[in-house]
């Protein structure tokens, strides 16, 4: 479903978790332990995610037992009953579930990170939502919830495997045809990339930082080439911060760059985690690092970036959990899957100066910088600033 955190407000961001959930837990034919017991039965497996802008319903199982799975995932998004008892028990996982993530510094870090980034808009707000929306979201509000967002102009139905796509357009005008169509408007919420910092001071034993900048869209142009720079720097063990900060100098012992790309925009940065006595000379390498980015790439780095890329396209298409999520993505965002041989035409085109001017682009936007730990982030602040960052 085309359905996620992005669709919330303050007052009921979490929804679309908490609605996740809850499919899970009864039908008017089904009741939770039905639900496990069928699809177990058969040795199958059903789970589900909610992120910003898609909440995915997913089952694995024989190519023989194909149907029972499409029949459960239609019935618990048609027929969710969202019984009091059981959403009473589910609102308790839930708390706890976001208790975990609160007490897990390099979990929540990112929730700081994109509140900071994308600062009271929807897209900033976390996908488990807040402990005291949590607590007071009702049936009505889950119900209420699902007829306004689950409907068939929203819904993407995949597979991969032993089935054939004329076979899928049979169950899905079996299993999901009373889906209602209804008609979107064309308002649509724009985010806006903001920057600022935060520090969550706590008694911890290390200090977690992120660094982020303005990312781009999954639907730029430069979307590969931002993932060719992401990689370069802090992409794998052969990358320039784990050779420079982790392997020369011994300050961190993980630490990597990320780029999430959403349908408008999307946030590229860095994450590390280093004791506070560290954290300063960690800022003011990675300071540099970035800089270097701009600068100069070399070609052996770039090509083995290019070819890691390649193999790891290749590698996916052996998995069909990962490709079948590639399909809904692809088709959520453009509308249709796209071809691995199109993905690497993408990228071979891609050039080193093309690395470096995005790398200028990205860097002179506002920094993020949120810290988890003993200390401010203060240090990371004043690195950055002395190397002309801005923020």
């Amino acid at each position: 479903m085309k359905v996620g955190g992005v669709c919330e407000n303050s007052s009921n961001c979490g929804i679309s978790h908490f609605l996740e959930h809850m499919a899970f837990k009864g039908t008017k034919t089904r009741t939770a332990k039905q639900i496990a017991d069928e699809i177990e039965s058969v040795g199958g497996y059903l789970n589900a995610y909610t992120s910003k802008e898609v909440t995915a319903y997913h089952s694995k199982l024989l190519g023989e037992d194909k149907e029972l799975a499409i029949d459960i995932l239609s019935d618990i998004l048609q027929n969710p009953t969202f019984l009091k008892e059981e959403l009473e028990r589910e609102r308790g996982v839930i708390l706890q579930e976001f208790f975990q993530t609160r007490d897990t510094p390099d979990d929540i870090i990112f929730d700081h990170f994109q509140n900071i980034a994308f600062k009271d808009q929807a897209l900033g707000t976390p996908i488990l939502g807040t402990e005291e929306v949590i607590s007071k979201i009702s049936s009505d509000d889950l119900g209420d919830y699902l007829s306004n967002h689950y409907h068939a102009n929203n819904m993407i139905f995949a597979a991969v495997g032993n089935v054939s796509h004329d076979e899928i357009l049979d169950y899905a005008d079996k299993y999901f045809s009373k889906f209602k169509t209804e008609e979107k408007s064309s308002d649509v919420e724009m985010f806006q990339y903001v920057g600022g910092s935060y520090s969550d001071v706590r008694d911890i034993e290390q200090v977690h930082a992120v660094v982020g900048f303005n990312g781009l869209s999954c639907k730029d142009p430069d979307y590969y080439t931002m993932a060719i720079f992401s990689s370069i720097l802090g992409g794998g063990m052969s990358s320039r911060l784990f050779q420079e900060i982790r392997e020369k100098r011994g300050l961190v012992y993980s630490i990597y760059s990320f780029s999430n790309s959403y349908t408008q925009n999307g946030v590229f940065g860095v994450y590390a985690a280093t004791t506070a006595d560290k954290l300063k000379e960690l800022s003011e390498v990675l300071a540099v690092e970035l800089l270097k980015m701009t600068e100069s790439i070399t070609e052996k780095e770039f090509q083995r970036t290019k070819a890691q890329f390649k193999t790891s396209l290749l590698i996916s298409s052996e998995n069909n959990t990962v490709l079948c999520e590639q399909l809904v993505n692809q088709t959520a965002v453009f509308g249709h899957p796209i071809s691995h041989r199109e993905i690497i035409e993408k990228i071979d085109v891609v050039t080193i100066d093309d690395v470096k001017r995005l790398a200028n682009k990205v860097l002179q936007s506002d920094t993020s910088v949120v810290t988890v730990g003993k200390c401010d982030c203060s240090d990371v602040l004043i690195a950055l600033k002395v190397n002309g960052f801005k923020g």
